[in-house]
């Protein structure tokens, strides 16, 4: 029997992984490379745990799962009542319990058709069988720890609840390594600290190789090792929430909630990796108006102004998305067929592409090599989700958008646009036949394409034919 093993190591970056594995420092996952493949994979924005684990599991992009981030605010349940369960959410802190309730329903995950898989300290749990969610009731704990200081012990719990699961009837194994991303966070990702969660990592991945060797059911297992998101160092922290207020706004936010008792907001703030960021915006103090461009240009222009900013991004009237950056500005409009992309100014990311239409894969191939791969679907994709904030921000390098309330401090973020959030290393010990540009949405049409699985929804993404 085929089974998937998938090997989740949250906030991975591919030049540190790059680096290791040339100075012969992960014996294991070289041994792996050398008889399957080691290639490079665009993952989604936001570049943040949660929903960028939408497209291994579910193979979509967040955005189409109305899943615009790990926080949100939904504008028309807000206006009707603030304090409806489904008008805003936070997945730091009680609120991560909703998560798979908050995906769009008519989604199926990996799970709906194989649902005695194994599930290890993952949230996306929809169709799993309860008692295959081996972390259900540990993974809060070992996240808080995990989080407040960056303990490698869930690393190795997770590791060992997967040896421990292993049995003939199950075919597919989700498990999320957390200790590389939560260490980031607290020292920065670069840190011999850090390397040395790399080198954990592959200790356990010797002992989980040889186990399925012994088993004999290594050649017909497919693993599957990557992330998904990389990090940054963050030197400087821009506070979106006390920006706005300086701007005379009434800004609602996580975690000062309860301030809607009393208050009523004109502007809402909901950040995600702390390198993005979707801001709301209402007219006078109406949240069910539309946005308007003419009522907040102003504030626009100030915010693209600011150095933390890379990108800005909102809906025009005619439902184009507007991208701007301090180099320039352009367009993007889904014609369902086909993308339109049109510089109007210079082009924002610095994109050598004409006016004209173009397909995702298109797209992708013109735009893997630059500093914002896959950026003009990236952002259709978000603005698909009627959760998507009015502007939606993209910070620069060394910035991030959050500095109260954030314990402890990050030292670094991930969650924009930028190249070293948003590529990330997919490592498979099966080799690729002619390797295209890849997206982690790629990945879920080629589990199913192994396990014999077709999916009865249309799915992003393409099958990677592997061997």
């Amino acid at each position: 029997m085929k089974k998937v093993i998938f090997l989740l190591l949250d906030g991975a970056r591919f030049d540190i992984l790059d680096q290791l594995i040339e100075s012969n420092s992960m014996p294991n996952l070289s041994s792996i490379i050398n008889k399957g493949s080691y290639n490079k994979a665009v993952s989604v924005f936001p570049s943040t745990t949660g929903p960028a684990y939408i497209p291994f599991l579910m193979g979509q992009y967040p955005g189409n799962a109305n899943m615009p981030g790990i926080r949100w605010l939904d504008k028309i349940n807000f206006s009707k009542n603030p304090f409806s369960s489904n008008a805003h959410r936070s997945y730091v802190g009680y609120e991560n319990k909703f998560f798979n309730a908050d995906i769009k329903k008519s989604f199926k995950s990996i799970f709906n058709y194989l649902p005695n898989s194994v599930s290890i300290f993952n949230e996306i749990t929809s169709g799993l069988n309860k008692e295959n969610d081996l972390t259900l009731k540990s993974k809060v704990f070992y996240k808080l720890l995990s989080h407040f200081f960056g303990s490698s012990t869930i690393d190795k719990i997770a590791f060992k609840k997967l040896i421990n699961s292993f049995d003939n009837k199950k075919q597919f194994y989700f498990c999320c390594l957390y200790g590389i991303d939560s260490l980031s966070h607290i020292q920065g990702s670069d840190t011999e600290n850090i390397k040395q969660l790399y080198k954990l990592f592959d200790e356990n991945l010797g002992k989980l190789k040889n186990f399925l060797e012994d088993k004999s059911i290594y050649d017909d297992t497919l693993i599957i090792i990557t992330s998904d998101h990389g990090h940054s160092n963050t030197q400087k922290h821009f506070d979106l929430v006390d920006y706005l207020k300086s701007k005379n706004k009434s800004v609602f936010y996580y975690p000062l909630i309860y301030k809607k008792l009393y208050k009523k907001f004109d502007s809402s703030v909901m950040v995600s990796g702390n390198s993005m960021a979707h801001i709301y915006l209402n007219n006078d103090l109406n949240w069910s108006k539309p946005f308007s461009f003419s009522q907040h240009e102003e504030l626009i222009n100030d915010l693209i102004s600011q150095d933390s900013v890379d990108i800005l991004s909102y809906k025009n009237s005619k439902g184009d998305i507007i991208v701007l950056s301090s180099r320039g500005k352009s367009l993007i409009s889904d014609k369902e067929s086909s993308i339109y992309y049109q510089p109007l100014e210079n082009d924002p990311f610095d994109y050598s592409i004409g006016e004209g239409f173009y397909d995702e894969n298109q797209l992708l191939n013109l735009t893997y090599d630059t500093n914002y791969p896959d950026a003009i679907v990236q952002l259709l994709q978000i603005f698909r989700s009627n959760r998507c904030g009015d502007l939606v921000l993209s910070a620069n390098p060394g910035w991030d958008f959050r500095k109260k309330f954030e314990f402890p401090l990050h030292r670094s973020s991930h969650g924009s646009l930028r190249r070293e959030h948003i590529v990330v290393p997919l490592i498979l010990n099966k080799k690729i036949n002619n390797v295209p540009k890849i997206r982690t949405v790629d990945i879920y049409n080629t589990m199913l394409e192994f396990l014999g699985i077709k999916s009865l929804n249309v799915i992003e993404g393409k099958k990677l034919d592997i061997y």
